[in-house]
């Protein structure tokens, strides 16, 4: 039995050689791995830093809104500058620049040293404007990426005595009043129903060059309100309250737009009718001043039954046939009923009438580029643009 006991523990021992041999070579893979692995991080440490990623583009942020004082106007000498307003700088000193020459108007900057990060650069204007238009002049400083700069060239004012339209339609004519403590002349027309009407938005500088022409926006009234400021673009706005929610209660004006999102807060938020008005110069708890007033004797605020007769025989019926209509209407937005913030983007054309609706709502003209023209009822407490009218 000896050697039979003798072949097994020699067997026995065989297979545990192997088994080492196996469990040796598999930890001798694992070892080398884990050196491999450490060796290659050890390296990647070593080796330098990729490069920087490159600066953030140095570029004007108000390109589509900058910073105007004075007018352009065709015809007229421009004395106007133009501020713009620069991010991400390098820094560093700039020469001065000059823009090519555009319907005869010139932009320039003198030599000057940019601010590290952020800052502004003043350009003057110069040259006189050859035609109305809408134009952009392009301008870089040292490499900063181009702004094209939106300038709205003026139709001059009319000349000699205004006096009413012809009886033509089409007729153009002028009227001169005092807005804003300053004397103004609009142009007027006489359009297919007949009548004459303002060609140009109540607080416009012009008639409008196209459909979407921001220049000739004018100004956004809140319905019942009349010229105490509040219309401006960029008045105040404030959040109202039971105390501020007709026109009894701002009978001398108020400069701030009101907003609110609740009845205890916004524009007529609460005792609002089908029979409040908008006509005359009295403001009471039912009836707001006619801001078309000014012009003077006859001219009034459209009612819903003017606006539909002049959509009928204009044949507006989208934003494009309003601004090919005798009237030139435009897609001047809104400003919000709820925050204040002015809507401009050509999201359609909205336009007051003197018709209340029902509770706090009265009724505009509204069109769009999608074929919708016709009277709609809106929240009081949104600013819309006012177009006047002659009896």
């Amino acid at each position: 039995m000896k050697p039979a006991t003798t072949s097994a523990n020699l067997v026995k021992s065989i297979i545990l050689f192997f088994c080492i041999i196996i469990i040796f070579q598999n930890c001798k893979k694992t070892f080398d791995k884990s050196v491999k692995n450490n060796d290659r991080e050890a390296t990647l440490r070593k080796r330098p830093n990729d490069p920087p990623s490159p600066p953030p583009p140095f570029y004007f942020d108000n390109c589509s809104h900058p910073a105007i004082t004075g007018n352009f106007v065709a015809g007229s000498p421009v004395a106007a500058t133009i501020t713009l307003h620069y991010v991400n700088s390098p820094g560093g000193s700039y020469p001065a620049f000059t823009s090519n020459t555009v319907n005869g108007i010139t932009l320039t900057a003198p030599a000057g040293t940019l601010s590290s990060g952020a800052g502004n650069i003043l350009f003057t204007a110069s040259g006189t404007p050859v035609s109305p238009a809408l134009i952009t002049i392009p301008v870089s400083i040292k490499g900063s990426y181009t702004c094209n700069i939106p300038i709205t060239v003026l139709n001059p004012p009319p000349s000699g005595n205004c006096s009413d339209p012809g009886t033509a339609v089409g007729s153009i004519g002028c009227v001169t009043f005092t807005y804003r403590g300053q004397q103004v002349s609009y142009t007027t027309v006489r359009a297919a129903d007949g009548k004459i009407w303002l060609q140009q938005n109540v607080g416009s500088p012009q008639v409008a060059l196209h459909g979407k022409d921001e220049a000739s926006f004018g100004h956004y009234f809140q319905w019942g309100r009349w010229d105490d400021g509040h219309q401006v673009p960029t008045s105040p706005s404030i959040t109202g309250s039971v105390t501020l929610q007709n026109p009894s209660h701002i009978t001398s004006g108020n400069p701030n737009f009101i907003k609110g999102t609740t009845s205890a807060t916004s524009w007529w938020g609460t005792g609002g009718a089908t029979t409040n008005t908008w006509t005359g110069t009295n403001a009471t708890t039912t009836n707001g001043k006619d801001p078309c007033e000014a012009i003077g004797a006859g001219w009034h605020l459209p009612g819903p039954a003017e606006w539909t007769n002049l959509i009928n025989t204009e044949v507006i019926f989208d934003a494009t046939s309003a601004f090919d209509s005798h009237l030139k209407l435009t897609e001047s937005g809104y400003r919000n009923s709820a925050n204040g913030s002015p809507v401009p983007n050509f999201v359609g054309g909205y336009y007051w009438s003197n018709g209340a609706a029902n509770n706090n709502t009265a009724k505009n003209f509204f069109f769009d580029d999608v074929y919708n023209a016709f009277i709609v009822q809106t929240d009081r407490g949104y600013g819309f643009p006012c177009r006047c009218l002659k009896n």
